[in-house]
This record gives C-alpha cells, structure tokens and sequence, in this order.
C-alpha cells in the first residue's frame, strides 16, 4: 500500500475564499508508491517531494522507512522542520505517527501513514504547481497575472486576471475586458481564462486571426510567463508572477563545485629570462623533502641531509639574486 501525505492548502487573505474556507478544510493527497525506503524534502527540482517555497532549504528535511515505521529527520534547514508544533534537533530523526504534522517553512502536511490507495491523489509536479498557487493567492496584488499593451494601438491600463475561471474577453467593443481600438480588431475577437494551473488563450472566431509568439492559433493554448500576444495590429505581452517562480523552479541545477579540479594559480608568470634557471633548480627543491621522508640510516644519513639542505638554499639564493639583477 502506498505511502499519503496530505498538503494543507495555505490560507489565503481574506474574501470568500479565505482563511475560514481554506484552513484546514482543503488538503491535497499525496501518495508514494509501496516500497518507497526515503522521501527527501526541500527546495532542489530532483528530490522526492520538491518544494518551490524560499522558506525551505535546498535539502530541508527527508522521511525514512525503519522496521517500525516512517521517522522524519530535519537535515539541518535554515528554518527548521517542525513536528506537531515542536522544532525538530537537526539530524536527530523522530519516529512519525498517523495524523502527524509536519511544517516545513510555510507548507503544513498532515501524515497518514501508509494506507489504501484513494482516488484523487495528485503527483509531486501538481503538488508544486498547487503549492505556487497558494504561496501567491496568500499575497495578492503584485502575484495577479497581467496582459499588457505594448504597441500597435492606443495604450490602456493591464488586464489583471484575478478571478480565477472567469472569462476575460478582448476585443475591440467597449464592453470588453481589454478594449483594443481598431478597425482590424473583431467586437468580440479572443478570450483568456486563468484556470488553478495555467492561463489559456482562444480565438472568439475573429477575422484576422490570433498569434501566440508569431505563430497563428488554432486551437486554445496555453500562455506562458512572457510569451507575445498579437491581435491585428496590438502587440500584448503576459506577465505571470507565478508562472515564472515556477518555470525558475524546475530550471534549477545543482552547483557544482569545482574547487577540486580548478585550482587557481596565485602567482604571475615567470619572465622567459629567468624561466630556465627556476626549471633547473627545481628538481634539487624537492631532495630535501625526499631525503626526510625516506629512513634514516643513522647520524651519516642526518649529515649528508644537512649538506644537501645547504647545497639547495644556496641554489635558491642564486636564484633569487638573479631574477633581482634581471629586474
């Protein structure tokens, strides 16, 4: 059977979608299949439960399977992992009950355990999706998706699509959402509907036709953070906040550290003068360290050591008196 953990939705600010309606009242199932021995939490695209929340950690927290059960363990976050309320010692795992919760920066997942299949359970990707929706319906405003005028006909204020389902209709009639004055403009001529997951584009059966990014619609699309809208001669462009934090989201690559393959040299490049004298004397700077490493054979062994330390310093003394008078 597999693995639930059901997201809580995040409160919203107010309306008749608000905290009273969402607190503890919405959740999301999540299932993990049979057989799953760890769940690692945080904000890295490749984990088994990826988090787009700035809160989290890049690998904030992970869930694992012990003979008795689940334990969840905070893997040292920067704002910590809490367990029914109680801030979890980094990397000291605690065993996980059913109806358990689990708070990781502002996301809130209920533990059910392993349990019976339910019909409804949504993948780790639609998670995320949801989770973006609700980090930007709790700060409305600024996180409202907008189509703008660029060119082509005279300037108006956005489109902001804050209603989510409803049907925003652009066209040249003044009735319209977004009135765009032109002859080449159809009264009625597209239509635009943010749904929960995207915002989707359609042509009203217009006379010249829509274009998404140059090219010509032909059935309804889905629109993207940036892309170009043309209607006759108006050129529009979208902006969604939360398309972007996501699309950000997913391109996320792993830094590599590169400190052990490219070192960086520290100092200047010999003059070509003196180059030849330094290659020279270097083969006799590393005897003494040879000579120490190897063992010793007994107080000749200490004396001729001593004479070959003295014979390189007085080498390395040469050279850097030459490199002085080429200077």
């Amino acid at each position: 059977m597999p693995l639930r953990l059901r997201m809580l939705a995040l409160p919203t600010s107010g309306g008749p979608h608000g905290p009273a309606a969402q607190q503890g009242s919405i959740d999301r199932p999540l299932e993990f299949p049979d057989g799953t021995a760890e769940i690692r939490i945080g904000r890295r695209p490749d984990l088994e439960l990826p988090l787009p929340d700035r809160a989290l950690s890049a690998m904030h927290a992970r869930l694992v399977r012990v003979e008795e059960g689940w334990q969840i363990e905070d893997l040292g976050s920067t704002n910590g992992t809490r367990l029914d309320g109680e801030r979890l010692t980094p990397n000291a795992p605690r065993r996980l009950t059913p109806g358990a919760q689990i708070t990781l920066g502002q996301v809130t997942f209920v533990f059910d355990g392993v349990v019976a299949a339910v019909l409804g359970a949504e993948g780790t990707a639609t998670i995320a999706r949801r989770l973006v929706g609700d980090l930007f319906a709790a700060s409305p405003g600024s996180a409202t998706p907008t189509l703008s005028i660029v060119s082509g006909v005279r300037m108006r204020p956005p489109l902001r699509l804050e209603v989510a389902d409803r049907r925003y209709v652009i066209g040249r009639a003044e009735t319209c959402d977004l009135q765009l004055v032109s002859e080449e403009v159809s009264r009625e001529h597209a239509e635009i509907v943010r749904l929960w997951d995207q915002i989707v584009i359609g042509d009203l059966g217009s006379k010249n036709g829509v274009r998404v990014n140059d090219a010509l619609l032909t059935e309804k699309r889905r629109l993207r953070d940036g892309d170009r809208v043309q209607i006759g001669p108006a050129h529009l462009r979208l902006s969604d906040p939360a398309d972007r934090y996501l699309r950000e989201f997913e391109g996320q690559t792993d830094a590599k550290d590169e400190s052990d393959t490219e070192t960086p040299s520290a100092t200047e490049p010999l003059d070509p003068a003196v180059a030849p004298a330094v290659a020279a004397a270097a083969p006799a700077l590393a005897a003494p360290a040879v000579l120490i490493q190897s063992p010793s054979g007994g107080g000749g062994g200490s004396r001729t050591a001593i004479i070959v330390a003295a014979a390189v310093l007085l080498i390395v003394g040469v050279v850097i008196v030459a490199l002085a008078v080429g200077s």
